[in-house]
């Protein structure tokens, strides 16, 4: 298979041969751009296409009063050739496409450019349409032969939105004898099962893609991909579980990750608010952003991305001292309207808002940051010390992109363990006192809301602590905290199994106050004892608290 001439033959002024070239141009429709010469190059695959249409503008020209003679003997001699130079395939092709199979030799026929295909995207687990632009046989000798299909979809690359070409490659490689075509990886989406559905899940989630304002929290759970690269720097997408708040920032995606190749670059931008629905059709079936249950960045599926339902009961909830919680919620809540405009003598400085948690594990203090979050109804940034390293330069670095990442997305940010940070400088550790010294000097410009954690607080450097809003040191819990604990969870419990009974008394519930353990540990025991009487089939109980209980009885101990 080749290319072949259009000839038209030149007339007095050259605009009747314009005019005809416009017209090919309209039955040829997959050119998007060719120079204007009184004769241009087809390809034989464009014309077995384009003959239904080649056939139907000849019937037109044929019907026009006055006729144009020398158009429609132009168009009668380039059907005809359409239709005589495809008899052999043609014959053979019908038998095959009534069977709803083909050879791989004729697979260029049953992809004409511009059509919707349709894939199953195994990485992240869901249905995709895209808009097919060509088909390119290679011929190899050393591996087996392959048709590629070039496909587009739209998409925001992180700095434009509109058309861009699929990043993954779609190979169809040689078969011998014929397939089934909807057993081919991606096909004509004119030969799926449930067209219409498949239109129409696409069409929804194009509108709901479109209508993401990044950066924007979302909930997620399920398969999503991201990329790495091996020794050799090649690069490999692989799958993940992403679970919990996520935030949709393609723009940020792409910053952090520049040398990404599966984010695909927009070749031809588009208007979110103009889109045909062909175009909402072919939008990808994946948002890039950023996973807080993970700490991943990846590509994560629409399909599976939820609108975030706020706990609004979580502050309510919390076990804390009473005036302490009133200044926690005053002060954030304050911070979040952005109402109070007080700042610092230098512009800029002394905006966010810093709290010191400190206490032994269990005590309360993530629960607070994570209440705090729901409180304010901004996504939870969790990083830990460790996270950021511990040489002073990569520290330093560090934790300049999570200030910024974190103010950008409006998160509350939790620095977990953060002892190291805060400890009293001293002359002879260096090092230390670098990284003290790092960490103020970052902290002080910061216009979000830090929560920093630690279970034991010894002496705090001075600068530190004329930084900080709020304070507050969680002791071990006594019978009256644990008791509210249990209710709280069993509460939550009760509101989660909607419609489940549970058999737990006040009188199980003073009985398990007196064990001593941690909020960690009761939520823990409680939802494994979920667990096991879901397994069994049984109505939650006090016995499947006890035996949860009875398997972990060495670090539980009864208060007297």
């Amino acid at each position: 298979m080749g290319d072949i001439a259009v000839d038209i033959t030149d007339r007095s002024d050259g605009s009747k041969a314009r005019s005809r070239i416009l017209r090919y141009d309209e039955v040829f429709d997959t050119f998007e751009q060719h120079q204007f010469s009184l004769g241009f190059k087809v390809s034989l695959e464009i014309m077995f296409h384009s003959r239904m249409a080649l056939q139907e503008k000849l019937e037109q020209a044929r019907a026009a009063e006055p006729i144009d003679e020398d158009l429609v003997s132009e168009l009668a001699i380039t059907t005809d050739f359409a239709q005589t130079e495809h008899v052999t395939q043609l014959a053979s092709l019908s038998s095959l496409l009534d069977a709803g199979e083909i050879t791989w030799e004729l697979l260029w026929t049953i992809f004409p450019p511009n059509i919707l295909v349709y894939r199953y995207h195994r990485l992240v687990e869901q249905d995709q349409v895209l808009e097919l632009r060509s088909i390119k046989k290679f011929k190899l000798v050393s591996r087996p032969s392959y048709w590629q299909l070039n496909c587009r979809i739209v998409t925001d690359d992180g700095v434009k939105f509109g058309f861009a070409y699929e990043p993954f490659q779609m190979l169809i490689e040689e078969f011998s004898g014929t397939r089934k075509i909807v057993d081919l990886h991606t096909y004509p989406l004119s030969y799926h099962s449930n067209p219409a559905d498949v239109r129409a899940e696409a069409l929804s989630r194009g509108r709901r893609y479109t209508a993401l304002r990044e950066p924007c929290v979302m909930e997620t759970s399920g398969p999503a991909m991201f990329e790495k690269r091996d020794s050799q720097e090649e690069a490999h997408v692989f799958k993940f579980a992403s679970q919990g708040r996520t935030i949709i920032d393609p723009a940020g995606f792409r910053s952090f990750n520049p040398n990404i190749e599966f984010m695909p670059d927009v070749h031809r931008g588009l208007s979110r608010q103009e889109l045909t629905d062909e175009q909402l059709i072919v939008s990808t079936p994946v948002a890039f952003g950023f996973c807080f249950g993970n700490k991943k960045w990846g590509a994560f599926a629409m399909s599976r991305l939820k609108d975030v339902d706020w706990d609004d009961q979580a502050f309510k909830d919390l076990v804390l001292d009473k005036s302490k919680k009133m200044l926690v919620r005053s002060m954030v809540k304050q911070h979040s309207s952005k109402d109070d405009e007080f700042d610092d003598i230098v512009k800029g400085k002394g905006k966010g808002i810093v709290c010191l948690f400190s206490g032994p594990p269990g005590s309360g203090k993530t629960l607070t940051a994570e209440a705090v979050a729901e409180l304010t109804k901004r996504p939870l940034y969790s990083v830990s010390a460790g996270d950021l390293g511990i040489d002073p330069e990569t520290v330093d670095k560090r934790l300049s992109e999570v200030l910024e990442q974190s103010h950008k997305w409006n998160a509350v940010l939790l620095l977990d363990e953060a002892d190291v940070f805060l400890q009293q400088r001293e002359s002879h550790d260096i090092k230390r006192n670098a990284l003290v010294s790092i960490f103020l000097r970052q902290l002080e410009y910061y216009q979000g809301i830090l929560i920093l954690t630690t279970n034991q607080i010894a002496q705090c450097d001075a600068a530190f602590e004329s930084r900080v809003h709020i304070s507050h040191e969680y002791p071990d819990l006594d019978e009256t905290a644990r008791r509210q604990i249990w209710e709280m969870f069993l509460r939550r419990l009760k509101d989660v199994q909607k419609g489940v009974a549970i058999d737990v008394t006040e009188e199980d519930i003073s009985h398990l106050a007196k064990i001593k353990m941690n909020g960690r540990k009761i939520k823990n025991t409680l939802n494994s004892a979920r667990i096991v009487a879901k397994d069994l089939g049984e109505v939650f109980s006090i016995s499947h608290i006890k035996l949860v209980l009875g398997a972990t009885k060495s670090g539980v101990h009864m208060e007297r």
